[in-house]
């Protein structure tokens, strides 16, 4: 189901993937979205599909945190944010993580607000 704003697709995204509900994410994603991710990964939304469920099975005690949104743009039809991120949770009884900086890109359809695109990487957050 889509979001009713750009805002509420960041959010909702976001709380899907704590939540580890591959239907709600799968759901804000736009049928052409396309994620690029801080190890060189990039995804489709069906690769998406098959690749979360894994790492999810991978990693526990999972947290994810967000700082410093800015909104970069703010239209009728697209919205791009960007922010910083952190991550951390237990891998075969050790503590990983990381932080960077991520982009993201909203776009409105008929039926509502959807994330195109998204592009983790490791380096400063914005400020």
């Amino acid at each position: 189901m889509p979001a009713p704003s750009a805002k509420a697709c960041m959010t909702g995204f976001t709380d899907a993937l704590l939540r580890r509900d591959l239907g709600a994410a799968l759901s804000l994603l736009s049928d052409e979205a396309m994620l690029f991710y801080s190890n060189g990964t990039v995804l489709r939304k069906a690769d998406f599909a098959t690749v979360m469920p894994a790492a999810w099975a991978t990693v526990e005690n999972y947290r994810y945190a967000t700082s410093n949104l800015t909104w970069l743009i703010e239209t009728e039809a697209a919205c791009a944010a960007v922010y910083g991120f952190e991550w951390s949770g237990t891998v075969r009884d050790q503590q990983v993580g990381g932080s960077g900086r991520a982009t993201r890109v909203f776009t409105k359809a008929e039926a509502g607000w959807f994330l195109s695109h998204e592009h983790l990487s490791a380096g400063q957050a914005p400020g």
